[in-house]
């Protein structure tokens, strides 16, 4: 008779509110909460010993295997466990025919294989249409133990394999269709798993879900420790550590809740680091994989040649395909110590061979620090952090922090084009349009050629800030692009908004008033306006009197004045009015040093 995987009897119980069922553990529930608490190597001998005493049960089959793919602490198994796992479940199979509770174990194989989402679904339908509930007040209702194992197939699988949604749409048809009190909290776990393998995005819904969980088990520390993990993928201290101290509270040996501390804390408290990577040891199974922690915790206190040589150790002992994260820290050290193209060589194999959903925000910005030393690896750090921010799209603050490594990565590289891209991205984020956005923005569109876009920016600059020197400044550089021979208008418009600022302070802004002065003396003279060519002289030798280059230029223009006025009366011969000396109005007058 097939087993129950939690709800296996009801007792009534009164409580203050009126009648609430109670469901009773099953025998195999203790494994469970192993494997939930990432104590593998205890789950695969808790579920042994109960398949040594009950080898032809497929419940206890299917919970030996699931703890036989959890033996990779990197949560995706390896070939040989997959192997050895198919093995189980085929030979259980070929004993028992086709068992619920095998086939939702061989989806779980196929899933890992490669077999298409459409064979694996109907395999699951197979399941789930032989061990409908057969008698009783659920009679002919899909059995709730068996979606609950296909929500933690799922929930198992890495999040680019298999169809997540189809998991949570059984697990939701199961809690819809049960009384409300004798729903199992393992069905809400699941579910609000299974969210977050759709993406960061849909952290409100599982957020949900495990809250569901705790309304129908108090005491669920699991519970507890998943909001808080999606808390501390969203930044936010306060939630997490509330979430984490009830799950810790209720039991103290959830040994997940003490490395998620730990892996918060590496890099900005030390102390509280090892505290709790002391308090996940004490807890956690003992295996030779975990040294990877206190070689990690090497690093962070700064004794690199130590975390170096235990991660090289595990390296050779175990390898990075058991334990990926060893091709993190030997990268960190190797990057550390100064080391560009190991520290390459790691990062771009561990982003390279595993599912977004293992890789940390803080790897994806190692791997940009160490590929952008490298030129023409712009377009893939690109891609990195494309994924990185794709992969948690609700976390703000990992965002801005990744787009802002992408536009100075572009900057550094001089692709200012693209930088203008990645900065407009960072800045809605940011969503702060103070005076760094729009100094950044100008100056990043002026660097790229990009007139258009430094005109209108250095506008809102200037009525945002009139009282800032760089919104004219930039007003004037996008102008220079925009009018290249100083023919249009524009620059003359611009180097006049200008002035009306640099003439508030003329002893700071003497040069700069002396070099727009010039500037529009060479416009006028284009357009032949010899008049305020004059003028424009005048303010240079107010600036700087009886220099030489501006009074014979001044001269040169009242000489044209006054052939412009002898040609237009009609008398004397038409000539040609003269230029200025060739050099008059490009070469602008130094300020005279004080003595």
């Amino acid at each position: 008779m097939m087993k129950k995987l939690v709800l296996l009897m009801m007792s009534v119980a009164f409580v203050a509110s009126g009648l609430k069922a109670q469901v009773a553990p099953s025998p195999l529930a203790e494994g469970m909460k192993l494997l939930n608490y990432e104590k593998n190597k205890s789950a695969l001998d808790f579920f042994k010993s109960a398949l040594d005493k009950n080898p032809n049960d497929p419940e206890t089959t299917f919970w030996y295997g699931q703890a036989l793919l959890a033996q990779n602490y990197n949560g995706v198994p390896t070939a040989d466990y997959i192997q050895k796992t198919k093995t189980l479940y085929q030979q259980a199979l070929q004993a028992k025919g086709n068992d619920a509770w095998l086939l939702v174990g061989m989806a779980h194989i196929q899933s890992l294989e490669g077999a298409d989402a459409a064979l694996v679904k109907n395999n699951l339908e197979l399941a789930i249409t032989t061990s409908k509930v057969e008698k009783g007040r659920n009679k002919g209702k899909n059995n709730a133990d068996i979606i609950n194992a296909i929500g933690r197939v799922y929930a198992e699988l890495p999040m680019n394999i298999g169809d997540h949604r189809f998991a949570i749409d059984k697990l939701k048809e199961v809690v819809s269709s049960y009384e409300e009190a004798t729903i199992s909290p393992n069905l809400f776990l699941n579910l609000g798993i299974n969210y977050l393998k759709l993406g960061g995005e849909n952290g409100g819904e599982a957020v949900s879900a495990f809250t569901k969980a705790i309304d129908r088990d108090a005491k669920n520390a699991y519970a507890y420790y998943r909001i808080g993990k999606v808390y501390q993928s969203q930044s936010n201290k306060e939630v997490f550590e509330e979430n984490y101290d009830k799950a810790v509270a209720i039991d103290p040996t959830i040994s997940p809740v003490y490395v998620s501390l730990y892996t918060f804390y590496a890099s900005i408290d030390t102390t509280k680091a090892r505290k709790n990577l002391d308090l996940f040891i004490q807890y956690a199974d003992k295996d030779p994989a975990f040294d990877y922690l206190y070689a990690d915790y090497l690093f962070q206190v700064g004794q690199y040649d130590a975390s170096l040589a235990k991660a090289k150790s595990l390296e050779a002992a175990i390898g990075v395909e058991t334990y990926p994260r060893i091709a993190v820290l030997l990268a960190y050290n190797y990057d550390r110590k100064g080391d560009s193209v190991s520290a390459k060589k790691y990062i771009e194999q561990f982003i390279n061979n595993n599912p977004s959903d293992k890789i940390l925000p803080n790897d994806y910005v190692l791997a940009v620090k160490v590929m952008s030393k490298f030129s023409g690896n712009e377009a893939a750090v690109a891609a990195l952090l494309e994924k990185a921010i794709a992969s948690e799209p609700n976390n703000k603050a990992n965002a801005q922090k990744l787009y802002k490594l992408g536009y100075e990565m572009f900057e550094k590289a001089n692709m200012y084009s693209d930088a203008a891209k990645w900065y407009a991205k960072y800045a809605a984020v940011r969503g702060v349009k103070d005076e760094t956005y729009y100094y950044k923005t100008a100056s990043i569109a002026v660097n790229a050629k990009d007139g258009v876009t430094a005109a209108a920016t250095a506008k809102e600059y200037i009525t945002a800030f009139p009282d800032r020197q760089n919104g004219y400044l930039y007003n004037v550089k996008a102008a220079r692009l925009l009018d290249t021979a100083n023919n249009l208008g524009i620059l003359f418009e611009a180097i006049n908004l200008q002035n009306t600022f640099l003439v508030k302070d003329t002893e700071k802004n003497k040069q700069a008033l002396i070099n727009n002065y010039y500037t529009l003396i060479g416009y006028y003279n284009e357009t032949k306006a010899y008049e305020n060519a004059v003028l424009m002289c005048d303010k240079v030798l107010e600036l700087v009197p009886n220099d030489p280059t501006t009074t014979q230029a001044k001269a040169q223009f009242a000489k044209n004045i006054e052939i412009l006025k002898k040609m237009s009366d009609g008398k004397g011969a038409k000539l040609a009015p003269e230029k200025p000396a060739s050099d008059s109005t490009k070469t602008n007058p130094a300020i005279p040093k004080k003595n």
